[in-house]
């Protein structure tokens, strides 16, 4: 008889590098094929820059505030040379994916990079390979490479979609790879936890490329440190300290203060800039600080807490997270003002685990519906009705007469402000002034459903 017994310890640490191979085993057969398009994408980068891509490419992950740091690393790469970002998804037009130097790539270049060299390579395949034609992620990957290449760009950051490690961005030679934070995002797909997310977000690492990370705590920053660690890949953290002696610095270069419409006013953007700064003094030293700064002040970015018209305030916010920082922006720039909030929700996203603090903070709130993907507006009303019985919540399904609604309520005194949040498709629907634009955008994959049936 076995007398041996197991020995229990009341909390084991965690081991992240394993606890990823056991997921990789538990789920071989979804990941394997992921990991082989990634593989896949590579070999058509090679066929089609057989000496290298001429750009230098920044990958960059997290939950909240990659497209900003994006967009922040181009600015002060820009200082440079030729910069550019690839981000997603896009409020209103496709193109806007694609920046070159603070601005959109044209509708014209867009097309000839399509026509000449990514879907002829599509089409190439759909004849050798059928069951492998790049899908709409992979085409923006190719498309973005065909166009940074065409413009000479030098530097690059690309966006993750979304996790990191199985994003088709892998493909990618990089010079850097950046992790903003670990949130609350997409539970179903990169898991319930946030050491899980971390896991598979700090995937994005690579043997030797620098790591940057903001302040990322607790069991998820153990599993990125870990993971990292596994992959030979030195971390750099950009932790608070770094973020208040940006905030001094702005506040000694900008005496008068900075303006209104700055995305450096919001405590979240401010922590994204000292990332985006510490990447760019890391990799371009020569970089001039004071003129790198001048251009992050002056920099926007649409949907991000933007003032639209006055008192009218868009952002986008579609997961938990999202929407604690744009309770704090409400908070730090308008103050004690009675807001009229406009909101839409996508099908994957809870209400009660979104609004809570919205609601809480509202003196009125108008409930509507994106064009792609929208969660019923009766559904959310009754869910913030219960989180906040005292105000008025009214139900209007059509986002752009929700929004006429608000501004009523403003313009007769039931309200200082009005902030429009939620879903980039019911953003989309309600201020997209290209109609042509609003109907592609809210019919992707109408030809798959034809198809099937």
């Amino acid at each position: 008889m076995d007398n041996r017994q197991v020995e229990l310890t009341p909390q084991s640490a965690m081991n992240a590098p394993y606890i990823n191979v056991l997921d990789q085993i538990d789920h071989a057969a979804v990941l394997a094929p992921r990991v082989a398009r990634i593989r896949r994408l590579k070999r058509y980068i090679q066929k089609l820059w057989p000496k290298g891509h001429p750009t230098k490419f920044i990958h960059v992950a997290g939950t909240n505030g990659k497209g900003s740091v994006c967009r922040f690393l181009e600015a002060g790469l820009s200082l440079a040379g030729t910069a550019a970002s690839y981000t997603g998804p896009h409020l209103f037009d496709y193109r806007d994916r694609f920046s070159v130097n603070g601005r959109a790539v044209t509708a014209a270049e867009v097309t000839q990079a399509w026509e000449d060299v990514v879907f002829p390579l599509c089409v190439d395949l759909a004849e050798t390979d059928p069951k492998h034609v790049p899908d709409y992620s992979m085409c923006g990957i190719l498309l973005a490479l065909v166009l940074f290449d065409r413009r000479g760009v030098q530097w690059a950051a690309m966006e993750t979609g979304c996790g990191g490690r199985y994003d088709g961005r892998m493909a990618l030679d990089v010079e850097a790879t950046v992790l903003t934070n670990v949130g609350d995002d997409h539970p179903l797909t990169l898991g319930d936890t946030r050491w899980q997310r971390g896991i598979e977000k700090a995937g994005i690492s690579r043997k030797d490329v620098p790591m940057f990370t903001g302040d990322i705590q607790n069991e998820e920053g153990d599993a990125v440190r870990q993971i990292c660690a596994h992959m030979g890949a030195p971390v750099h953290a950009i932790g608070p300290r770094r973020v208040q002696a940006l905030r001094a610095e702005l506040a000694a270069s900008f005496p008068s203060g900075l303006p209104e419409a700055s995305m450096l006013q919001s405590d979240h953007q401010l922590a994204n800039a000292a990332l985006a700064i510490s990447v760019v003094g890391r990799l371009m030293p020569q970089i001039n600080r004071p003129q790198m700064l001048e251009k992050l002040v002056d920099l926007t970015y649409d949907g991000r807490f933007q003032q639209i018209e006055d008192g009218v305030y868009v952002d986008v916010a579609h997961n938990p997270n999202k929407v604690a920082a744009l309770m704090a922006d409400v908070r730090g720039r308008l103050g004690n003002a009675r807001i009229t909030y406009v909101l839409g929700l996508s099908e994957s996203r809870n209400a009660a685990d979104m609004f809570t603090d919205l609601a809480t903070s509202a003196v009125h709130m108008v409930v509507t519906e994106g064009s792609f993907k929208a969660t019923p507006a009766e559904d959310v009303a009754k869910i913030i009705r219960t989180l906040n019985p005292s105000i008025p919540v009214e139900v209007i399904t059509d986002p752009r007469a929700a929004i006429e609604r608000a501004r009523q309520v403003k313009h007769h005194g039931g309200a200082d402000a009005v902030v429009v949040t939620g879903s980039t498709y019911m953003l989309d629907a309600a201020f997209n002034p290209d109609p042509y634009m609003r109907k592609i955008n809210a019919s992707y994959g109408w030809r798959f459903r034809a198809s099937a049936s």
